[in-house]
């Protein structure tokens, strides 16, 4: 994740997501004709705060699960990744896993919500897959699911091998994991 830990990462991109989505939008100059609106625009995008919202009882839901003493959480939705990572930070390698998985799966959701698919796209090119091992893994905008490229890998019903970005999240935070441990 270039450096970052996945909290900090996740942070960054659901920021960037509130900003974009959750700011007024601003109308045009009076020097231009247009219509004349007979309802008012949404102030914000509903949607976008619906998901960021669910993002937010998600990662507190997990931790308080995890810990049930953690505190408090904070009010902004950015600062509660940090909370998470810092009040999970005793629990064993496992579980830490299991929320840096979370994290992440949630960084690539930010990005795809705000209209950017390349972080997920640039995971996923490093991935194998988990069926046949090959490089081959892509992402479909339509599904929001990863594909395996390989003809061979395929389900019982003849569709390519699918797996969920929280599958894919979970791989990538095992071997990164397994990386560190191995490291010199």
């Amino acid at each position: 994740m270039g450096g970052d830990s996945y909290s900090t990462t996740a942070a960054k991109r659901l920021r960037t997501l509130r900003v974009e989505h959750l700011t007024p939008p601003t109308r045009p100059s009076s020097s231009t004709r247009r219509a004349t609106q007979v309802h008012p625009a949404e102030p914000i995008n509903l949607d976008a705060l619906d998901y960021i919202e669910a993002a937010a009882h998600e990662i507190v839901a997990h931790t308080y699960t995890a810990v049930p003493t953690a505190g408090p959480a904070p009010r902004t939705p950015e600062a509660l990744y940090a909370w998470a990572e810092q009040a999970t930070a005793h629990l064993s390698a496992e579980q830490q896993q299991v929320r840096d998985a979370l994290t992440l799966r949630q960084s690539l959701e930010h990005s795809l919500h705000a209209g950017d698919a390349a972080p997920v796209v640039a995971m996923v090119r490093f991935e194998s897959c988990p069926t046949c091992r090959c490089w081959g893994l892509m992402w479909s905008r339509a599904d929001w699911v990863v594909l395996c490229a390989n003809r061979r890998c395929h389900d019982t019903v003849g569709l390519p091998s699918r797996w969920s970005l929280q599958q894919i999240a979970e791989r990538h935070v095992a071997r990164v994991a397994a990386l560190q441990r191995t490291a010199t």
